[in-house]
Order: structure tokens, then sequence, then C-alpha cells
């Protein structure tokens, strides 16, 4: 699986706190459960499933903003990519369908520990807040864009 590179520091930052939350959950787990691997396999599970869904939600939302800027964009025949609105739109709810399909899986045939599931796929929740506090301590993230 590669990894999805984003332009965005603040997005950048909020992957990379995910992945540390995650590994410190999964971490924490193991500890609480004196060794049993349970509840940090389902921690593990839960953040890759997050992973999974935020690379379906980014890559749908990308489509769509490709589409956009094609239909917008320069004149009719000067190489803008020409992709139909029906397989992006196919293709965004192909992914849901996908994780969807992998959160059962977690949950059904593998058993993963449903408590560290949800944990793991809060860490994304707990980094965006982690880069609010950061966006507000550093004064870039009080007001509108351009203020």
């Amino acid at each position: 699986m590669t990894v999805l590179r984003e332009t965005d520091p603040s997005l950048r930052r909020v992957q990379r706190d995910s992945a540390i939350i995650g590994a410190a959950l999964a971490l924490a787990a193991l500890v609480l459960q004196r060794g049993r691997p349970g509840g940090a396999l389902g921690v593990l599970a839960g953040v890759a499933l997050m992973a999974v869904s935020y690379r379906a939600i980014s890559g749908g939302v990308s489509a769509i903003v490709r589409r956009a800027e094609a239909a917008a964009g320069p004149a009719a025949g000067s190489g803008a990519p020409k992709v139909r609105t029906s397989l992006v739109f196919a293709g965004f709810i192909g992914r849901y369908a996908v994780v969807g399909a992998l959160a059962w899986a977690v949950l059904v045939p593998l058993r993963a520990d449903p408590v560290g599931l949800v944990a793991g796929v809060s860490v994304t929740v707990a980094a965006i807040a982690v880069e609010a506090v950061r966006l507000v301590r550093t004064g870039r993230g009080a007001g509108p864009p351009g203020a």
C-alpha cells in the first residue's frame, strides 16, 4: 500500500499524529491486558480501517475536484482529462463499500476486540484535536482564511 502524500502541512501532521496515537494506544492496550494481544490488535485494526477510509474519502474528493477543474478548465481538445461523472460517483461509492466490507471482516470473522477497534478508529479524531490546538496556539487557526 502506498503512502498518501498530502500537500497540506496540517493534513500531514494529522496523518503523523494518527500513527503515533494509534501506536501508543496499541501499546497501552497490550500493557493493560498484561501482554494479551486482543485489544492491541483491535486498535491496530481500527487504525488500519481508518487509514483505508481516509484514503477512500481523499481519493473520492480528489476525483470530484479533478472533474470540476476539467469542466471549468481549458477549452475542449486541450488535453484536459475527460472523466464521466457517473464513473467518479461509482468509484466514490465503491470505496465506501470496500471500507464497509473491511469493517465487517475485522469484526465478524477476525473477531477483533470491539473496544480496541473503536479506540483505533478514533485516533484520527484525537489527531485532529491535537492539530486544532496546535493551530490555535500558533495563531493560525483563529478566524477565516485571509482575515
